[in-house]
């Protein structure tokens, strides 16, 4: 996103008050976005030079409320209710408005610090504790049938060893 000087600001909306072109000229002239000369000039009605100056701020939950309670009851839109209350990115309310929408008051007051991880983590979905004790269980019981099945094919062999040992040979 572009940041235009306090100046270039101040001129466009003072060519646009003084009826030199409407906003979709001027942005030609300008070369700057349409609905950035329609913004300034609401901010310059409604704040003076202030209106036009960089501003950080950081709105508190209740604020957001105010505003899109504002909105609503006043049936304005989002460019309107940001000149009124001089938020500079009135999509910062659509913002808002979406948060509200989706996840109630709660999501209004949540606020993401800092930049996001490029990489998310990777994390192995971790099985339900219960299949993991069942296919355990289930593991352990078929071990014993088979060392038992091992221990009894053992003894049969050497049964029938010893039968064999045993045994009269008969000589010819």
């Amino acid at each position: 996103m572009k940041k235009y000087q306090t100046e270039l600001k101040l001129e466009v909306v003072k060519s646009f008050l003084a009826g030199e072109g409407g906003a979709k000229l001027l942005a030609r002239k300008w070369s700057v976005p349409e609905e950035k000369i329609r913004t300034w000039v609401s901010h310059y009605r409604l704040h003076g030079i202030d209106g036009l100056r960089p501003k950080r701020s950081a709105y508190s939950a209740q604020f957001k409320l105010q505003v899109l309670s504002h909105q609503d009851r006043e049936q304005l839109s989002s460019r309107q209710v940001a000149a009124v209350y001089d938020i500079r990115n009135p999509n910062q309310v659509v913002v808002w408005r979406r948060n509200l929408d989706e996840g109630g008051v709660e999501a209004i007051g949540k606020r993401k610090q800092g930049r996001p991880n490029m990489k998310p983590e990777r994390r192995c979905p971790a099985p339900p504790s219960t299949v993991i004790t069942e296919s355990v269980q289930a593991l352990g019981e078929e071990n014993e049938r088979l060392r038992a099945e091992v221990a009894y094919l053992k003894k049969l062999q050497a049964l029938i060893r010893s039968k064999r040992l045993t045994a009269p040979t008969k000589r010819v």
